[in-house]
């Protein structure tokens, strides 16, 4: 591979790869964005709470290993001081402030905008669970809702028009979007040797060419979608085939396939169903699994009307389960394998939302990594790299620190994966022997 000069390699302590909710909570605590604890909160074991107490002004500091011997997991030791009840806080109530401190030297590369996929989704997306299993803590929906003049309930779902400017405003708020460089697709990230003053060379692409990136620390922020999924169908080039949705409005005509079996294809199918399109859905999967999903997610208001369209006296959606598109063809025509043989649909728009996985490609210069299936009972899975449950550092690749649903020990749910980022960014920081420079400088002011 030819690198530019050494002139235009830049080396930064630490790069975050990938610009999502995961990437943007651990960019904050790089920034100086500490928590400190406050209030009447009590850890469930009394060797957790002393610890608690001892490190309260500055948890970061405290070796979560410590924490993990004393029978507590790391991640929730920071997921239930921010999370501590069901119900979102009222700002009064908040166990976790935050303060400014020094700043190490970060940057981020991403394709997106902050909030990564998320400005990206349909226009009428709502989120799965509540908006305050959203926010990132340094920055409470509540604030945000204040300071924009938004009257929401941080209790209820969190529409994409609201999403969106939450996470474009923690950039801003927080002193981030400086820090942050958009319009970059990460290529690959390779080892260095060990006499080359640095830990990983990070090569990238942007409208003005190649760019290579040096640095110490590496955050894998790249979401469990970051390598789309393909279609084994010939003709998947045709114009009436769409990879992505945003909104009916998009599809003149009246007859739409959706292709694939999760919730993005769900919403496309429902939202195309209520617009008046008709619609036929194709998916590989059993009616069991699929109908087991929209029974139990009926708290969701989305897979409550889908319920009200598959139970109703209604004509303009099918199903195809057992089933898979194998060609093509001009004109709209499209092939599908069934049970009971191929058959022939005219449509005017193909939606392909079939998924994507994690870009460990991206990785292909190291050895072999440690992957562990995890899935839930909603269809979502994905593989997670095996890593120090005290640290989130990949047991692999010393110095990388998956983020989100890529960390083995997350679990599945938004909310428990936010709360990651401090116990990475404190590994960090400890190794960059940042805690012990601030007590020298106390020291000196003293």
């Amino acid at each position: 591979m030819r690198q530019g000069s050494a002139d235009s390699i830049q080396h930064h302590s630490v790069i975050v790869v990938g610009g999502g909710p995961g990437g943007l909570g651990a960019a904050a605590v790089l920034e100086g964005w500490h928590p400190r604890f406050q209030g009447d909160f009590q850890f469930p074991v009394p060797e957790v709470q002393r610890l608690a107490e001892q490190f309260s002004d500055c948890p970061l500091e405290l070796d979560q290993h410590r924490v993990l011997r004393a029978g507590l997991r790391p991640i929730e030791f920071y997921r239930m001081r921010h999370h501590p009840t069901q119900e979102a806080l009222q700002l009064d109530r908040w166990t976790l402030a935050f303060e400014k401190r020094e700043r190490v030297d970060w940057k981020m590369l991403s394709l997106e905008q902050p909030g990564g996929l998320w400005n990206n989704v349909p226009r009428e997306q709502l989120t799965l669970g509540p908006a305050h299993w959203m926010e990132l803590a340094p920055y409470p929906m509540l604030k945000f809702y204040a300071d924009t003049g938004r009257d929401r309930d941080p209790n209820e779902l969190i529409h994409k028009s609201d999403i969106v400017p939450y996470y474009h405003a923690f950039a801003e708020k927080l002193g981030l979007n400086g820090h942050i460089q958009t319009g970059t697709e990460v290529k690959s990230i390779r080892p260095m040797s060990e006499d080359a003053g640095a830990r990983f060379l990070v090569e990238a692409e942007t409208d003005s060419g190649r760019q290579w990136h040096t640095c110490d620390y590496l955050v894998f922020a790249v979401g469990p979608k970051s390598s789309p999924r393909h279609l084994k169908a010939k003709g998947g080039d045709q114009p009436y085939v769409r990879h992505s949705y945003n909104h009916a409005d998009d599809l003149p005509g009246e007859r739409v396939m959706v292709i694939g079996g999760g919730r993005s294809a769900d919403w496309a199918a429902t939202e195309c169903h209520d617009a008046g399109k008709t619609v036929v859905y194709v998916m590989r999967q059993s009616a069991e699994p699929h109908l087991k999903l929209i029974n139990e997610s009926q708290y969701l208001p989305y897979y409550k009307r889908l319920a009200e369209i598959l139970n109703g006296d209604q004509r303009r959606m099918g199903l195809l389960y057992n089933s898979e598109v194998s060609e093509f063809r001009p004109g709209g025509e499209v092939i599908a394998r069934t049970p009971d043989g191929d058959v022939t649909l005219e449509v005017d728009h193909v939606i392909v939302e079939i998924g994507g996985e994690p870009d460990y490609s991206l990785l292909e210069g190291f050895s072999a990594l440690s992957l562990i299936p995890k899935k839930d009972n909603f269809r979502f899975q994905v593989m997670q790299m095996q890593t120090d449950q005290a640290t989130f550092e990949s047991i692999d690749i010393p110095g990388l620190y998956p983020v989100g649903y890529l960390s083995q020990g997350t679990g599945l749910s938004v909310i428990g994966f936010h709360c990651g980022a401090y116990l990475m960014t404190g590994d960090i920081l400890r190794r960059l022997g940042y805690f012990g420079r601030q007590q020298a400088g106390r020291g000196q002011d003293r």
